[in-house]
């Protein structure tokens, strides 16, 4: 049975491969990606690629400041380093389309870690491979993962695969690789450390979570060091995650910024520093209930755990472990990160998965115990019969339904009824100048202001500066005015594009519609 579902599997990936790189290429040619923020790491992920390539090490993580025309390093805005370990394959191609591609191909690959897990947690029947096969589609159908891929690039995004990696393999005892896909999941954004610290709790009280009120604290300990290698990795995991963390929000970031970090100002409501914000989440619950009402908490949980049948809430330990990254996002005043169609969802999709596939295995366990359920609706009975192969289909088809209704409804497939088709149908007309343009300036000493669609094709250099008052900084400005008129930011940025209109210091080299390129005299 395994040879049909492997197959299969490997179909899903290589379909989900095809279609989303396609589409996230096409997106990013025909100006639907945007410099928030593909541009911006596109531009760190060069620099540091520079920097190996000259061994002028100061551009390592380096990027222009969005707010003034100076270099910082990305340090000042977020803790995700994992971006330098990607700049060798700019070696293959210094591209955008390298980081959509690999970020496709990060997702691609959760499907069949997803496979194994269902394998090995559903290892004594017979059914374990068909699981898999189910759960890697509705993996690959998830509409906030896939609008993740397509939301251009963030390194967070691909601890949602390496998050997983960690789970299967501390599952299987091979805590070295575990280690290192923890390793690559805290170094993908410093919060991502409060959910592998709790995985680290989890891991280590795992052998006696489920007896532990029933037991004296004396047998529990003795539990706890049984598995001695678990019991260090535990322990481990822990302690680098709480010092990754601190030293991130609380040195690391402040350092390079001079200031806070600069979300704190999303949880204004619980203090004015991270370590308020911290200390007013836990001194003011009913603050905290009213930010959940206020931010509609019940609609996002329900887009989260629609698609998976809601099969997570039966594993509620698991869940557990993303209530940091939960919180993160329903206590802060920014409605984006409530919306499925960021990246917010990276580090909570795994362990709804890990929970969904736990909690099938919780509600067939339960079922099989009912006094009306037959014997043989066992799963792990000699014969298993018919009874249980009759439950498990029934659930298997509720997640399906499931799964298929909140893809036709949200997904960006061209089924859906929020299909992304706007690159193939709609392609803005100013991707072949940009394109031509981009070529012409290829040289990454020349400096280049550009408008906000236009710039992942312009961030192949050490100084790039999105279109603001700091325009003449660059040698080349080159702009969309739909662009300046549609932002949100258009009170000040149009008076900025009137003033550069009769800017004597610039020449106007090309106007075309709605494409414009100013060059510095």
């Amino acid at each position: 049975m395994r040879t049909p579902t492997k197959i299969l599997l490997w179909f899903f990936v290589a379909l989900y491969i095809l279609y989303f790189g396609i589409l996230g290429v096409q997106r990013y040619r025909t100006l639907y990606a945007s410099y928030y923020d593909l541009g911006i790491m596109h531009q760190t992920v060069y620099n540091t690629f520079r920097a190996i390539q000259t061994l002028d090490f100061s551009r390592i993580l380096e990027m222009t400041n969005t707010e003034s025309p100076q270099q910082i390093t990305r340090m000042a805005i977020h803790n995700d380093v994992l971006l330098a370990f990607l700049a060798p394959f700019y070696f293959i191609y210094a591209s955008p389309i390298t980081l959509i591609i690999l970020q496709t191909l990060a997702l691609a690959a959760g499907a069949i870690v997803i496979y194994y897990l269902c394998l090995e947690v559903f290892k004594k029947s017979a059914i374990a491979p068909i699981v898999g096969a189910l759960f890697s589609l509705v993996w690959l159908l998830y509409p906030p993962m896939q609008r993740s891929n397509l939301y251009d690039f963030h390194a967070v995004v691909l601890s949602t695969t390496f998050l997983l990696g960690m789970y299967y393999l501390w599952v299987k005892k091979r805590y070295r690789w575990s280690g290192l896909f923890f390793v690559l999941s805290i170094l993908s954004k410093e919060q991502v450390a409060l959910t592998t610290l709790l995985f680290g709790v989890y891991a280590l009280m795992r052998p006696v979570h489920v007896s532990l009120l029933s037991n004296p604290v004396r047998d529990t300990l003795k539990r706890i060091h049984s598995d001695k290698k678990n019991f260090m990795f535990s322990v481990l995991v822990i302690a680098a995650s709480a010092i990754w963390f601190i030293l991130s929000i609380f040195v690391i970031i402040p350092y390079f910024r001079g200031a806070d970090h600069f979300a704190a100002a999303r949880y204004g409501e619980f203090g004015e520093s991270p370590g308020a914000i911290i200390w007013g989440i836990f001194h003011s619950p009913m603050t905290v209930v009213h930010s959940l009402i206020k931010n509609d908490a019940i609609r996002y949980v329900e887009l989260l755990l629609g698609p998976l049948g809601y099969l997570s809430l039966f594993s509620p330990l698991h869940l557990l472990i993303v209530v940091p990254e939960f919180a993160i996002n329903l206590l802060s005043n920014s409605p984006a990160m409530r919306n499925i169609i960021y990246h917010y969802t990276a580090v909570i999709q795994p362990f709804l998965f890990i929970a969904a596939i736990y909690g099938l295995k919780n509600v067939l366990s339960w079922i099989k115990r009912l006094p009306w359920i037959p014997a043989s609706a066992g799963m792990t009975a000699k014969n298993t019969g018919r009874d249980s192969g009759r439950i498990l289909s029934i659930l298997c088809i509720f997640l399906l339904v499931m799964t298929m209704w909140y893809s036709y409804t949200k997904s960006p497939l061209i089924y859906s009824r929020e299909r992304e088709i706007h690159p193939f149908v709609y392609p803005q007309k100013e991707w072949v100048r940009a394109e031509y343009w981009a070529k012409q300036v290829q040289d990454e000493t020349t400096t280049v202001s550009t408008t906000g669609q236009l710039a992942p094709y312009f961030t192949s250099r050490r100084y790039f500066y999105t279109f603001s008052k700091y325009y003449s900084q660059a040698q080349y400005v080159i702009i969309r005015p739909n662009e300046i008129y549609d932002y949100t930011e258009k009170a000040e940025l149009v008076p900025v594009y009137e003033r550069l209109v009769k800017d004597s210091r610039y020449r106007l080299v090309e106007k075309q519609d709605n494409f414009e390129v100013y060059k510095r005299i």
